[in-house]
């Protein structure tokens, strides 16, 4: 049976009440001495707190619930140990859920961390999705601590913490025109997102500022999956005038279109060269190395704490908007026309 504070309070012969206020470090009105015998009896006899009981006498778990889409994508990982490392500092748990992009599984796992009672929760929302805005608004509604990391929810303004996207991506297509790419080719994503949408307008801003002119034919929605076929994507370079350049709006695309392209006989950067945004690792160990835009997702992951742990201290406040910023990674796979 796990040790209660009913058993501490026996072993060191104070009153239930005393070991609970000398635990919590709620009360100073102890010595040092009572202290020292209270806490080496709690760690000879194993005790640990019971955290269900804090939420029944309406107190704070000291838990943050954390619906991630998918951990196998590495994009993720590092947002995570942000969030852990400045809960860790903090005094507060993490619990992770994945939801897989399903819209079941995030509705499911809501209601799970919810049954934890946990203080709050960092959401990495279903892109373009709106299958469980009701219970989006529900938490809006009660109140309930609300970080978003990297997808907005529409018309429900939670806290959102994302990256400088725009930015990113003018500064990717300004450096590949300043090698002398003219012709370049906007890998896109295939949804109707902001990120989507911004990385777009970053990419057209760029060839407006050299006096290129936007092609609509340029601009690719891609798959997903890494093993999709690129026949669409090949034809563009068997044209008169190819493409010389890619701009990926992740590196899991500019690995996706590397590939296909080093299978086709391309040399990667002398054919071809190719920015991505995002530096995962997948980009990094390529036979040669991709050039990126880099996104600081550790501090992404801290920042999305910060901001919730003062919501929980500040339910009132100000709703926040933070965009991290974002540089060019220069590696191999470009190179002068």
């Amino acid at each position: 049976m796990p040790t209660t504070l009913k058993d501490i309070a026996k072993y060191v012969g104070l009153s239930v009440s005393t070991v609970s206020n000398i635990l919590s470090s709620k009360d100073s009105r102890y010595n040092e001495e009572t202290k020292r015998r209270v806490f080496q009896a709690a760690d000879k006899l194993d005790y640990h707190p019971y955290r269900a009981a804090r939420a029944m006498q309406g107190r704070r778990t000291k838990v943050i619930g954390v619906l991630v889409p998918d951990l196998a994508n590495s994009y993720f990982p590092d947002i995570i140990h942000g969030i852990e490392h400045e809960a860790d500092k903090k005094g507060y748990q993490v619990l992770l859920c994945q939801t897989y992009y399903n819209e079941e599984d995030e509705a499911r796992k809501i209601s799970l961390l919810r049954q934890h009672r946990t203080d709050g929760f960092i959401l990495f929302p279903i892109p373009f999705s709106h299958g469980n805005i009701k219970i989006f608004k529900k938490l809006k509604k009660g109140k309930i601590p609300v970080v978003c990391v990297d997808s907005k929810i529409d018309n429900i303004n939670f806290d959102f913490v994302g990256t400088e996207d725009y930015k990113g991506a003018k500064l990717a297509v300004s450096k590949l025109v300043k090698l002398g790419h003219k012709k370049i080719i906007c890998l896109s994503f295939g949804d109707e997102s902001e990120i989507r949408y911004e990385r777009l307008r970053g990419y057209k801003d760029a060839l407006k500022r050299k006096k290129i002119k936007f092609d609509e034919k340029l601009v690719l929605p891609a798959p997903w999956e890494p093993d999709a076929p690129a026949g669409h994507l090949l034809s563009l370079f068997k044209k008169k005038r190819p493409p010389t350049a890619i701009f990926a709006m992740s590196d899991l695309l500019a690995v996706w279109a590397y590939t296909h392209l080093k299978e086709a006989g391309y040399n990667i950067p002398e054919d071809v060269s190719i920015i991505g945004f995002g530096d995962l690792h997948e980009g990094r160990c390529l036979d040669t190395p991709l050039t990126t835009v880099a996104q600081d997702r550790e501090e992404m992951g801290r920042t999305a704490i910060s901001i919730l742990l003062n919501r929980i201290k500040k339910p009132n406040s100000r709703r926040k908007e933070v965009l991290t910023k974002t540089k060019l990674i220069e590696r191999k796979s470009c190179c002068q026309v």
